[in-house]
């Protein structure tokens, strides 16, 4: 006979959902304000977390700052979960010497980070799916 499976049920704080909630509307507004300003954004052919906001944001604010991130070109919400600024994402899409990822030398949306308060984001390639490899050797590594 099969064992039941205990019903176990997690809550998230108010506040939890509270700053989930911030972040999509940040999120959401990001997005409008570049497809407002694409003469300026299309130049770096810009795509948002548009339709991922919700569950990039909830990965976002599971990770810890000894976790890692391969983040993808499209994970914009993702960074701003793990606490990453508005500002500091418009300093890489505006290719800024200020910019938190390469000072402004990078692709926008690739980013790297190695802040101790925040999970680490090793440099990524530009082609799609290239996340999988420097992820394996982090995974091999630990």
């Amino acid at each position: 006979m099969p064992t039941a499976i205990k019903d176990t049920k997690t809550s998230v704080s108010r506040d939890v959902m509270l700053r989930a909630f911030e972040l999509m509307c940040t999120a959401k507004a990001l997005t409008e304000l570049y497809e407002q300003n694409k003469e300026v954004t299309a130049k770096y052919v810009h795509a948002t977390s548009r339709g991922h906001e919700a569950v990039q944001i909830a990965l976002g604010l599971q990770l810890k700052p000894q976790d890692y991130l391969s983040a993808y070109y499209r994970d914009d919400s993702i960074l701003l979960g793990i606490g990453m600024k508005p500002y500091e994402l418009m300093l890489q899409l505006l290719g800024k010497r200020d910019d938190p990822f390469s000072a402004g030398r990078t692709y926008y949306s690739h980013p790297s980070l190695r802040r101790d308060d925040m999970p680490k984001i090793p440099h990524q390639s530009s082609a799609t799916g290239m996340q999988a490899i420097p992820t394996t050797g982090i995974a091999l590594g630990l």
